[in-house]
């Protein structure tokens, strides 16, 4: 009897959701706006001055994202994801001495940004890349799902230790469930390539001709300077950075609204992980629709949901609503990094795919540093989120107008 045995590439792929839900992209996003509550009660700190950190640690990331792509390329994504892991341990135990002065908070929040990038998507979503080809999509669903899950857990978590222990000893937990949970499983189960274990992509048995029967190093595809020179590139990027200012903006501020309007801490911060499990959802589904329809139209689809999110939030949601916004808005989140990553390597390949993807990754990182920033300062100027709100709508229609916009697929990369 000829039994297919389990492909290892799906314990590498479940392992990086468990590496990527630690990283610092989701550790940044998923405790800031719990954390930033109690910091300002003790500091008085104007929301401004707050979520400035939170704009120098993305505007840091938008700059160095394109040289970690590059080092990735070069060195190999597990090397730069397990040293990425402890120092973003170690960076996160030390706001355990934060004090009063503001330019410390600041200079945390670059340290993790600066020492830290390597624990973020671009390295892992080029494993991934690596291992399958034909169920790509599905794969990287699978992966990135694993921020859902963190953004799940680390709201509840951060928000019961800030309750049983103090904020600064809430840091502490963080930082070891980063080491326990995403250094040793990354660790034990994740390797480069399917060819570093004597495996093809996809579980395959014999070679195909396409890019996944190119062994790492080898991979076709484009280079970056080839990649500059096309008009979707630019599309692309200017695509990414929309969506990351006006959801990433959501993301963040759902608990500071919702506080806003009277809810409990404890009930936004559920608020916060439902967006998170439906972020989840929404991965896995992006990614086996992808695989299946043109990547550009599954994107346009979960786009839809934050527009309406944002009605409902500018309309004053705070009950029941609130969490369909949450839900509507985790779904999209969900689906747009699924997109950027399938779409580089649909249009440009894995010769240089962390050079390129890091790119997007910087573009969409730029506009969850500015989103945020932009509407703290909106909602200091004007005393609420309305008008700010709408203006992230109008952001996300744009951005699918450019979506179909996008050409076809390369049929040498096509799935």
């Amino acid at each position: 009897m000829n039994e297919r045995k389990f492909f290892y590439g799906w314990y590498v792929a479940l392992a990086c959701g468990i590496g990527l839900a630690c990283g610092l992209a989701t550790v940044l996003t998923y405790t800031f706006g719990v954390f930033v509550t109690p910091l300002r009660q003790e500091f008085g700190w104007s929301q401004t001055a707050a979520f400035t950190a939170l704009f120098l640690s993305v505007l840091t990331i938008t700059f160095v994202a394109p040289f970690f792509g590059m080092l990735v390329d070069r060195l190999g994504a597990r090397r730069v994801i397990l040293v990425g892991l402890v120092l973003e341990a170690a960076l996160v135990a030390s706001f355990y001495f934060q004090d009063a002065n503001v330019l410390g908070f600041y200079a945390r929040y670059v340290a993790l940004a600066l020492f830290g990038v390597g624990t973020t998507h671009i390295a892992f979503t080029r494993i991934i890349a690596l291992w399958f080809d034909r169920q790509r999509g599905l794969a990287l669903g699978v992966t990135l799902a694993g921020v859902g899950i963190g953004g799940f857990a680390w709201p509840i978590l951060t928000q019961w230790a800030i309750n049983a222990y103090g904020w600064r000893s809430a840091w502490l937990v963080i930082a070891a469930a980063i080491i326990v949970f995403g250094g040793v499983i990354v660790l034990l189960v994740v390797r480069d390539s399917p060819q570093a274990m004597g495996l093809l992509p996809d579980g395959d048995t014999v070679t195909r001709d396409k890019d996944r029967s190119a062994k790492p190093g080898e991979a076709g595809g484009a280079t970056l300077k080839e990649a500059l020179g096309t008009r979707h590139f630019w599309t692309m990027l200017v695509v990414f950075l929309l969506i990351g200012t006006a959801v990433t903006s959501i993301q963040v501020h759902l608990v500071p609204l919702l506080v806003s309007r009277g809810v409990t801490p404890m009930r936004a911060a559920n608020a916060l992980s439902i967006l998170a499990v439906a972020l989840l959802f929404g991965r896995v589904a992006a990614g086996w629709l992808m695989d299946r329809i043109f990547a550009p139209r599954v994107a346009i689809a979960f786009l839809l949901g934050p527009i309406v999110a944002i009605f409902l939030l500018a309309s004053g949601a705070s009950g029941w609503l609130a969490f369909v916004a949450g839900i509507l808005t985790g779904l999209a989140a969900g689906a747009e990094v699924d997109v950027t990553a399938y779409l580089v390597s649909r249009y440009f390949g894995l010769r240089h795919f962390s050079s390129i993807y890091a790119w997007y990754y910087s573009a969409y990182s730029l506009g969850a540093g500015l989103g945020p920033l932009a509407t703290a300062n909106a909602v200091d100027r004007l005393g609420g989120y309305t008008e700010i709100l709408l203006a992230h709508a109008a952001m996300l229609a744009i951005a699918t107008l450019l979506l179909a916009l996008l050409p076809r697929f390369p049929a040498d990369r096509a799935a």
